[in-house]
């Protein structure tokens, strides 16, 4: 584990910020902290959208002390993903990305941050849950997070979450406040997804149905209304929406897209968004203890509604 740790810290930084934020009194000046992870060698940082918000200044401190100025090439509120840019003559060091899709409960984890400022730590655990949700303000949830109980503090956001190969499984984002042992990370099959948007076009294209989650149906749910089928996402879709014309009800229950199972908002999330506005998908639903099967042409997820509500 030394080893892995040796290797991997160089390419986890902390950042500092600076804003201006309006006061009864005028502009006051403002700074924050927080942790980044170099992804590419020319300087490409993949860090949390809360610790460069509103961000005028931005300064990225690399383990050797050295300091270079950054910009924001984009950000994502939903997914409080960013991708921060600093130049450097020489190729940086950087975290080799893993795959988070096969992450097990048990298995270790290592974060590495720079938690109140302190400069590079490391804390050790396990991935303790996955597929969490939390709340992240009251007008949205962040979804299909990794659980972990190795020590995430204030200015480990963005920092490294690795497996114990050193490889990056996650991009550590937020704790319980007056819990132990309850931090959370952005899965990194999803934050490379959202990332590549970033660079690419600066923002994240969001693919939908045109539907209003309801719930997820699980065992019990089943059991208690005698449903068919006891996994699938619950949904009614919006007027005029493509879901609507192509004919999906109220309450339709969707357990698959394209054949690939889904059985919780995660799911129909991740499948959607493997996809852009524009494709067409097959839609099965469980309706009146029939499936049925809908082609759908999927539009852009409109902004300004709360994330959970729609897909």
């Amino acid at each position: 584990m030394i080893r892995v740790v040796q290797h991997v810290r160089p390419a986890v930084v902390n950042i500092s910020v600076r804003a201006q934020v309006p006061t009864p009194f005028g502009l006051f000046p403002q700074e924050g902290q927080g942790s980044g992870v170099i992804v590419r060698s020319d300087g490409l940082i993949l860090t949390n959208n809360h610790v460069v918000q509103g961000a005028q200044e931005i300064t990225v401190t690399l383990l050797s002390g050295r300091t270079l100025k950054g910009r924001v090439l984009g950000a994502d509120r939903f997914a409080d993903l960013a991708v921060v840019k600093v130049d450097n003559p020489q190729p940086l060091p950087v975290a080799e990305m893993g795959v988070s899709s096969t992450l097990q409960v048990g298995q270790l984890a290592i974060a590495i941050g720079n938690p109140f400022g302190l400069g590079s730590t490391v804390t050790v655990g396990v991935v303790s849950a996955l597929n969490r949700s939390i709340q992240a303000s009251p007008d949205f949830i962040v979804e299909n997070l990794i659980q972990t109980d190795a020590a995430i503090n204030p200015g480990n956001s963005g920092g490294a979450l690795l497996d114990s190969t050193g490889r990056l499984i996650g991009i550590n984002t937020a704790i319980i406040r007056d819990a132990q042992g309850i931090g959370f990370a952005i899965p990194i099959d999803h934050a490379r997804l959202v990332m590549e948007q970033l660079v690419a076009q600066g923002r994240v294209v969001r693919p939908a149905l045109g539907v209003e989650i309801r719930g997820e149906i699980d065992l019990n749910t089943a059991r208690a209304y005698k449903l068919p089928v006891d996994y699938g996402v619950v949904v009614v879709p919006q007027q005029g929406s493509p879901a609507e014309r192509a004919g999906m009800r109220a309450q339709d229950i969707i357990v698959a897209i394209d054949g690939q199972k889904i059985s919780t908002i995660g799911d129909l999330r991740r499948e959607l968004f493997r996809r852009k506005p524009g494709d067409v998908v097959r839609v099965d639903v469980v309706r009146d203890g029939r499936r049925v099967t809908l082609t759908i042409t999927l539009t852009e997820l409109r902004s300004g509604i709360p994330n959970w509500v729609v897909a």
